[in-house]
C-alpha cells in the first residue's frame, strides 16, 4: 500500500518540479538583481505598472491569488522591470542558453525578491504557464504546491499553473532570477530539457 501512495506522490511531484544543474554564478546574479527597479506585485500595481512601462503592454504578467485581500495591498513581494540584456551578464546568458534549449524567442526574465518575514500566499502566475527558476539568495524557504507539498530547489523547472505558495521568508530576503515560458506546458518544457540531457 505505501508503495502505491509514494508513486502517486511522486507523480505529483513530477507534475509540478523538475529539478536540473547546470552552471550558474550565483554571486554575478545576485549582483546583476541589486541594480535592476523593482515593484510591488499587485493587483493595484499591474495596470499602473504596464500604463508606465515598467512592464510591457504585450508582457502577460498576471496572477491568479486566492488571498484577493492580501493580493491587493501587499508590498514584500516585488518584480523587477525588464533587466539589462548586457551581453556579458549572467541573466543574458542563461536567457540565451535556454531559449535555445526550449526554441523560443523570448523567456520574459527577470528578478524577482520577497523581504524577510513576509509570505507569498497562494497563486496561478498567470499566463505563465511554467519557469525555470534559479535561487540566488535566501535557499532555506521551500515551495509549496498545494495539495502535494513543499520542495526545496537552487535550479528548477517550476509548474506556475498548479497553486503555489512560498511561507515566510527567513534570514534574508530571498532573491529569484526567474525565466518565464510561455509557449508550453511543464511537461513540454521538461521533455525539451531532458531531452538536452538537463
Amino acid at each position: 500500500m505505501s508503495t502505491i501512495i509514494d508513486d502517486r506522490l511522486n507523480d505529483l511531484k513530477d507534475s509540478v518540479i523538475y529539478h536540473f544543474k547546470i552552471n550558474h554564478d550565483k554571486d554575478k546574479l545576485l549582483k546583476e538583481s541589486r541594480v535592476a527597479r523593482y515593484n510591488a506585485i499587485n493587483e493595484k500595481n499591474l495596470d499602473r505598472y504596464k500604463r508606465l512601462g515598467f512592464i510591457e503592454k504585450n508582457d502577460g504578467v498576471t496572477y491568479d491569488v486566492e488571498d484577493k485581500e492580501w493580493f491587493n495591498t501587499q508590498k514584500d513581494w516585488k518584480i523587477s522591470s525588464k533587466i539589462n540584456d548586457d551581453p556579458n551578464s549572467e541573466t543574458e546568458r542563461l536567457h540565451n542558453v535556454f531559449k535555445e534549449v526550449l526554441e523560443v524567442d523570448n523567456l520574459g526574465p527577470r528578478f524577482l525578491t520577497q523581504k524577510e518575514g513576509a509570505d507569498v500566499h497562494y497563486h496561478i502566475d498567470g499566463e505563465t504557464l511554467c519557469a525555470i527558476n534559479f535561487l540566488v539568495r535566501g535557499d532555506q524557504t521551500p515551495i509549496s504546491f498545494k495539495d502535494i507539498g513543499y520542495f526545496y530547489y537552487d535550479v528548477a523547472l517550476i509548474n506556475t499553473n498548479h497553486s503555489h505558495s512560498v511561507p515566510k521568508q527567513v534570514d534574508e530576503d530571498r532573491v529569484l532570477f526567474k525565466l518565464r515560458i510561455k509557449q508550453m506546458t511543464f511537461k513540454e518544457a521538461k521533455e525539451r530539457l531532458i531531452a538536452k540531457n538537463f
